[in-house]
């Protein structure tokens, strides 16, 4: 499987009367984006801003973020199995825009309660909050929605992220005809015998209505750990519905740019082999469940002949247990491993640093801690004016354009992304 990547890099993002691309800037015609989004009877609405680096504003509401992808030539689309059939994706030419990131935004019901319901996401372009999500470093395509009424959340959720996916389609459709300045090819088909097997294992969210992560079209929720290739996931095999918690999201632009899956391909044939990709459920219920998951996926990667394991996993507390279980299958089979991880520890760093652990986990790569004070400064709020916090004690509203203040980081988008997308770490001196 080969996948040609093509990348127009994106300067700056215009809102204008045509929707084009030239001399690396992205023009866009409100209008027409708002007649596609708004062709979807559950969206009563949408408002389309563009947010740049440097700027002091504050995105608010944030659910999934999409980078705009298409596929050229073929009958197999971006995203597939959304708007088009779960065909098969991974290989032939696929272009993006890079730079750039789509951003979803409404005020999704709280009605159902529980640990799965929205939580507020923010995303600071200026200050220190910024250093918490690295999509302060792109152009951002804010999509705000309003929400028609009387709609159910299953209705909602697939309405949103159908949105998110056309927005993006289209915007990609403004590179069809060109030729884009850089093409990169990625294959793991050539393997060096004498180089060692290291495989990717990405435990994703997948629980239920606004926290579930799909493959193909497809809630993982009742999946075994699968292997892909790992041109599937470039490719926009894997699609994020997960608004849990802020902090811990795996977004659909990381799926696409999972920084595992890139260093892994640069050492591939110089370092190690790129064995491939095994994707698994986190979160299961029950022990049983995730002692399951953990051997099965440790099967998997000792079926691809691998030496090493690189475990990264989406969501809090509970789906730390599957991967440490993953960690000690993997290890048990001889098959050595580093997990990328959170941190908790108390604001000063003398708690417990992970919920589970296991003797075998010797090589972590720590993530930040998501126990410390943050203290924003007053910023323009994108979105909406109010934040919504604290669900648990009724529901409390903020008003986002002040300082804000928080006693952990789980209102920051990504702020403790395990991919190694974020920019917080930690170390013992």
């Amino acid at each position: 499987m080969k996948l040609n990547l093509g990348t127009f890099e994106v300067k700056d993002v215009i809102l204008h009367t045509e929707t084009m691309f030239a001399n690396g800037v992205l023009n866009i015609d409100a209008q027409e984006v708002r007649e596609l989004v708004l062709q979807d009877a559950n969206l009563a609405d949408v408002r389309i801003d563009i947010v740049k680096p440097g700027e002091a504003k504050r995105i608010i509401h944030v659910l999934d973020v999409l980078e705009p992808r298409i596929k050229i030539g073929g009958d197999v689309q971006s995203f597939p199995g959304f708007l088009s059939p779960p065909k098969t994706v991974g290989y032939g030419t696929t272009y993006r825009l890079g730079g750039v990131a789509v951003v979803e935004s409404a005020r999704l019901p709280w009605d159902s309660g529980g640990l799965l319901i929205p939580r507020e996401g923010l995303i600071d372009m200026v200050g220190p909050g910024k250093h918490y999500s690295p999509f302060h470093e792109t152009i951002n395509i804010v999509l705000s929605f309003d929400l028609a009424e009387g709609i159910s959340d299953v209705e909602y959720d697939h309405s949103i992220r159908a949105a998110g996916i056309k927005v993006s389609r289209y915007l990609a459709e403004t590179v069809r005809e060109l030729t884009p300045p850089v093409l990169e090819t990625f294959s793991i088909e050539q393997q060096r015998s004498d180089l060692p097997n290291v495989v990717y294992i990405h435990q994703c969210q997948s629980q239920g209505t606004y926290a579930h992560t799909y493959c193909y079209g497809r809630h993982m929720y009742e999946n075994l750990p699968t292997v892909i290739n790992p041109n599937e996931m470039m490719d926009g095999a894997l699609v994020s519905g997960n608004y849990a918690y802020a902090c811990f999201k795996t977004p659909t632009y990381l799926h696409l740019n999972n920084p595992v899956v890139r260093e892994l391909y640069k050492g591939h044939g110089v370092d190690h082999n790129f064995a491939g990709v095994i994707i698994a459920r986190g979160h299961n219920y029950t022990f049983d469940e995730k002692l399951r998951s953990a051997q099965f996926a440790a099967k998997l990667a000792k079926e691809l002949r691998s030496h090493g394991a690189v475990i990264t996993w989406e969501g809090g507390g509970n789906s730390v247990i599957e991967a440490m279980q993953t960690v000690k299958a993997c290890e048990e089979l001889g098959i050595k491993t580093v997990i990328i991880a959170y941190e908790m520890g108390g604001p000063d760093g003398e708690g417990i640093a992970l919920l589970d652990s296991v003797e075998e986990a010797d090589a972590i790569v720590s993530a930040g801690s998501i126990e410390k004070r943050i203290k924003l400064p007053p910023l323009t709020p994108v979105g909406g004016a109010k934040l919504r916090l604290a669900r648990e004690m009724g529901g409390i509203e903020v008003d986002a354009a002040g300082e804000l203040e928080f006693e952990i980081s789980h209102e920051m988008y990504c702020g403790a992304n395990q991919t190694g997308f974020g920019l917080l770490t930690a170390r013992d001196y």
